[in-house]
């Protein structure tokens, strides 16, 4: 397939007669593009014509759609190389006919000459067929949201034709929207609060992204099905404290009467994504919890907290024992995954009341659990203004307290 289409173009560039495709201005692109609609009434932009000859990077092993390869071909009359170098004069096929007599004649007085210049264009179309392509113009943008919680986002996007296929990445755990070449609108309802990326991107490699902030102003308490999309698999509800020693609690039990299937591992989550107006770099995060055990088997419980900034995040993760390889934390630019570091000192048993606290001064944390420091390290690039933070857990737990204040000891947030 790949050989046929380098001959086609091959044949394109003798056809249109201007020289090497390297050398070709903008304008002689949408000379191209006219005489290809005139020929065979198929319009071809004058953009893809520059990815088909090597003017635009292309994808690995770039192809482009069968409809403009059949153009192509048309109007090219299917001359292939190997035509122009016979040595000795074969009959006219009936495809070359359709040639104009200047063409033909053009094409015998310049035998070697073209030979060169097609043996040059194929070596540049198959050096660009191996180069990422960084050039196309795609976009994406977020131009708005209508609602609080939940709320639906809009966005404008454009795809750039592509092999692979591409998607709308929303980032909140539902599932990818796939989309195709061109400009298109979007619209899509996060259901829980958060500062989402939203990317568009191929299954391993990201094009472009954005963000959207779905504030809540509140205390939001959530629940859901591990491995399940939230939009078919979850409870909300406002999050309160009853009284001075009430407890956050979201029990299996509950989250059955919701429809959530309980009969493995489940998430709960206790968040606040109030804005904060002002930008506050020191902070102390505390929180007072213990998780439920399963009596039906034998899985990885864990906590987390996040403190979700502008531009980055601070997050741990504590686990059960024999389940540190599971854990990823982040602090600001850095990233420390449990499947390549040892992370044994953040596994413990959480069955029992466990008290965090986490002081951060001047882009260095120090985090204690129990009263004992138990990580400090430094971070370099600041996490931004303070979105929201949040306590999640694998399975059920009690919350008991949880706040980011101030070093001076004023209320972020209180739970």
């Amino acid at each position: 397939m790949k050989t046929k289409f380098e001959n086609i173009v091959a044949s394109c560039q003798i056809r249109f007669n201007r020289g090497e495709a390297s050398t070709w201005k903008h304008s002689d692109f949408l000379d191209l593009s006219r005489e290809i609609l005139r020929d065979t009434k198929v319009s071809i932009s004058a953009n893809t014509l520059k990815r088909i000859f090597g003017k635009i990077s292309v994808y690995q092993y770039y192809i482009p759609q069968q409809a403009t390869i059949q153009a192509l071909e048309k109007y090219g009359q299917n001359l292939q190389p190997d035509i122009i170098n016979e040595p000795n004069d074969e009959p006219i096929t009936s495809t070359t006919q359709q040639l104009n007599k200047s063409t033909q004649s053009r094409l015998n007085r310049y035998k070697i000459p073209i030979t060169i210049l097609v043996f040059a264009t194929l070596v540049i179309l198959a050096f660009t067929f191996f180069l990422k392509d960084d050039t196309l113009k795609s976009e994406l943008k977020f131009v708005g949201k209508e609602g609080n919680l939940p709320a639906t986002a809009f966005f404008e996007y454009t795809v750039p034709e592509s092999e692979d296929s591409l998607f709308l990445n929303f980032g909140d755990k539902t599932k990818w929207q796939y989309v195709t070449a061109g400009k298109a609108h979007s619209a899509h309802a996060y259901l829980y609060p958060g500062l989402f990326t939203i990317s568009l991107q191929s299954r391993k490699n990201t094009l472009q992204s954005t963000r959207v902030y779905i504030p809540s102003n509140k205390w939001i308490g959530l629940g859901y099905r591990q491995g399940e999309e939230l939009p078919n698999n979850y409870y909300e509800f406002l999050a309160r404290k009853t009284g001075k020693d009430s407890l956050f609690h979201l029990s299996n039990v509950q989250l059955k009467t919701k429809g959530i299937d309980t009969s493995g591992l489940v998430y709960t989550r206790l968040c606040n994504f109030t804005p904060i107006d002002k930008q506050v770099k020191n902070f102390i995060f505390e929180a007072k919890f213990k998780n439920v055990l399963d009596e039906n088997g034998l899985y990885c419980k864990s906590a987390q907290f996040q403190i979700t900034g502008n531009n980055k995040n601070i997050r741990f993760r504590i686990t059960t024992p024999g389940c540190s390889n599971r854990i990823t934390n982040l602090l600001s630019e850095q990233s420390f995954v449990g499947s390549r570091v040892n992370l044994s000192k953040f596994a413990m048993d959480l069955s029992n009341w466990t008290t965090i606290k986490m002081i951060n001064h001047n882009k260095k944390v120090s985090l204690y659990v129990n009263n004992k420091l138990l990580y400090s390290g430094n971070y370099q690039e600041p996490i931004g203004p303070i979105k929201g933070i949040f306590l999640e857990f694998e399975g059920t737990a009690f919350v008991k307290s949880c706040s980011l204040k101030t070093e001076d000891g004023k209320i972020l947030y209180n739970f």
